[in-house]
């Protein structure tokens, strides 16, 4: 890690759970004020509607409705005259209005005027407009406009949406909230005052009632909710951070610090292996979740102290089967022949062995002694297992197999023997296989047989080690009964025998790659003029530097023997 890198910063429990509820409230608040505001304008703004459509309908009571409606059909008459109003308006003002003088004139136009200026300076109403609505054309007409600012006159259009609009056009006209200088926001409604469907005339009576006051009231309550709730979050808030650093953060604390403790004194309890109660009775709340830490920190150190106890019983016990384990492993060399200088007598041969169990003891084994003057035996056999149960297994394999050849007969005669000995009590299912062969020292033949062993590698005429793959027989402990074969061959003057185990070719490296019997036999070909005992230490060397240091799961047994004639 880059010792420049930034710190990671920390935070306690408390701050932790202080941060989210405030993050979380403050974002639920805003939604529920938001909310509360949206539906408090609406509701606001209904109030407004309706009390404006009521105000329309007492207006029209003051006025006469047959002079009013006469007005509206003369309005609707003079429009008709004109083809286009809305470019005769833009072109020819005073001409186009001109044609609404007598109307706007008129004594019945003057006194409704008035009548619904007077009903309008009773109320909050800030208009009243009498129109002519003409959706198709996208416009309405002004009959009269009773207000006390921007007063339109009679024929004035007023350019409009009427998307919105459904329904007959007679329909009360549902109006919208739009902007003035002097009254802020002003809210529209209107009722159908008269309506012609056979002349096309469709005519309203509309309020205006400024609608700020809503606003400002809704403005008012989000800034009043939001100090109030400003005001309990941090009480809030300040209530978690107590309740957490009181429930959780120092209970915890606590069980650090006696961890802390724990880790302290494990060098101290490892050597005296002294027991501990430091997490006995350690938290005494409600909160669950620490309640089940600190039984698990009992159980923790209940364990720990269970374990320096089992410490003393293993560290003892380790002792004396280490100690075993050195005995069985001296036995165990000392019942592989070693006495090769005895053989200096025997001026036919030279013969060198060694056995490298994977673990401390092994089930491979060799074995070579003499018959009679003219003929020695040679034993190369393999147990499955390893450790101390094939070391077993392989003393028993190994007696038999003496004791059998010198009574006598074939290698063919000896496996069988041994085979039908160990499978007739083979209770742990276990087996070995065996190369045995007997050598004729005067004339360098040599009688065979193999049960499932590696093959056997002799030289040829020219000196060059070659590998002989004999026709292989069952392994022995395998099955009862069985019979096994003899093969003979000849080791010429000056010629040589090896024989291995399979923990030879079965050699892995780093790569698990396995050395195999072709790199065994180039190796065995490069010491073709090395006496016995430096050609094994040559293969062992090139073992060694093919595994490259990894980790052998198999014993390695090698002999060589050398036939001078």
């Amino acid at each position: 890690m880059n010792n420049n890198s930034k710190k990671k910063k920390t935070m306690s429990m408390a701050h932790r759970a202080v941060i989210i509820s405030v993050t979380s409230s403050v974002f639920l608040v805003a939604v529920c004020i938001l909310v509360s505001a949206l539906f408090f304008q609406r509701e606001a703004i209904k109030i407004y509607e309706g009390m404006e459509t009521s105000l329309t309908r007492s207006a029209l009571v003051e006025v006469d409705e047959k002079a009013l409606n006469e007005l509206i059909i003369k309005t609707s008459e003079v429009v008709k005259t004109i083809d286009d109003p809305v470019s005769m308006r833009e072109t020819s003002e005073e001409e186009y209005f001109a044609k609404f003088e007598e109307i706007q004139n008129s004594d019945e136009y003057k006194k409704i005027w008035e009548q619904l200026n007077n009903t309008r300076r009773a109320t909050i109403s800030t208009a009243y407009c009498l129109s002519l609505i003409y959706p198709d054309r996208g416009y309405w007409v002004y009959v009269f406009d009773a207000s006390d600012s921007n007063v339109q006159r009679c024929g004035e259009l007023l350019f409009d949406d009427f998307s919105a609009l459904s329904g007959h056009p007679g329909m009360d006209y549902v109006g919208n909230v739009t902007f003035s200088q002097k009254y802020g926001r002003v809210r529209t409604d209107g009722v159908a005052v008269y309506t012609d469907d056979e002349n096309g005339i469709y005519s309203y009576l509309t309020a205006d009632i400024p609608v700020s006051e809503a606003y400002k009231k809704v403005q008012l309550f989000i800034l009043q909710t939001s100090i109030a709730a400003a005001i309990i979050l941090a009480v809030t808030c300040f209530g978690v951070f107590m309740a957490v650093n009181r429930t959780a953060v120092k209970p915890i604390d606590v069980m650090a610090a006696k961890a802390e403790d724990f880790v302290s004194l494990y060098e101290e309890r490892y050597d005296t292996h002294v027991s501990t109660d430091i997490f006995q009775d350690i938290y005494s709340g409600h909160v669950k979740e620490l309640i089940k830490l600190s039984i698990s920190l009992r159980s923790m150190e209940l364990e720990m102290n269970s374990y320096l106890k089992d410490i003393d019983r293993l560290v003892s016990e380790k002792a004396r089967i280490g100690t075993e384990l050195d005995i069985a492993t001296k036995i165990q060399i000392g019942t592989m022949p070693r006495n090769f200088s005895d053989f200096d007598k025997y001026p036919q041969i030279e013969l060198y062995g060694d056995c490298k169990p994977a673990k401390e003891v092994g089930g491979d084994f060799y074995d070579f002694f003499m018959l009679d003057e003219d003929h020695l035996c040679l034993v190369m056999a393999d147990v499955s297992g390893k450790g101390i149960p094939a070391a077993l297994y392989m003393m028993v394999c190994k007696i038999a197999l003496m004791t059998r050849a010198e009574q006598g007969g074939t290698p063919s005669e000896i496996l069988t023997y041994v085979n039908n000995r160990l499978s007739a009590n083979n209770s742990v299912d276990m087996f070995v296989t065996v190369w045995i062969g007997i050598l004729s020292l005067s004339t360098g033949h040599v009688v065979a047989a193999n049960a499932g062993h590696e093959y056997p590698v002799v030289t040829d005429e020219n000196g060059n080690y070659v590998l002989m793959k004999d026709k292989h027989g069952f392994v022995l402990g395998g099955m009862e009964g069985l019979k096994y074969k003899d093969y003979e061959f000849d080791i010429p003057k000056g010629g040589r025998l090896f024989l291995y185990t399979d923990g030879v070719p079965e050699t892995q490296n780093k790569k698990e790659e396995f050395y195999g019997t072709e790199r065994m036999v180039e190796t065995l070909n490069r010491c073709r003029d090395l006496d016995t005992k430096s050609t094994i230490k040559q293969i062992q060397g090139a073992l060694l530097d093919f595994s490259e240091g990894a980790e052998q799961f198999d014993d390695t047994t090698l002999l060589n023997v050398w036939y001078k004639g």
